[in-house]
């Protein structure tokens, strides 16, 4: 699956999640390890698939990347 879409079913559930919660969200829907889960979320970082929140800096909220373009894994 692209990771857009993963983000999408992970913060439709919910707004924010912790860093921990999404490493073990993404290892458990992906079937990765943690090693990667961590890679994927620096990937979606640096896309801004998400962001910090501005509220909680320890938590993460789906963010200004424009979910309709198509972003594959790394």
């Amino acid at each position: 699956r692209e990771l857009v879409n993963v983000a999408r079913d992970i913060f439709g559930r919910q707004t924010r999640i912790t860093y921990i919660d999404l490493c073990e969200q993404l290892q458990q829907v992906l079937d990765i390890k943690e090693r990667t889960a961590k890679s994927y979320i620096r990937f979606m970082r640096e896309r801004d698939i998400i962001t910090k929140d501005t509220a909680n800096q320890s938590c993460f909220v789906i963010g200004s990347y424009n979910l309709q373009r198509n972003t594959s894994c790394p």
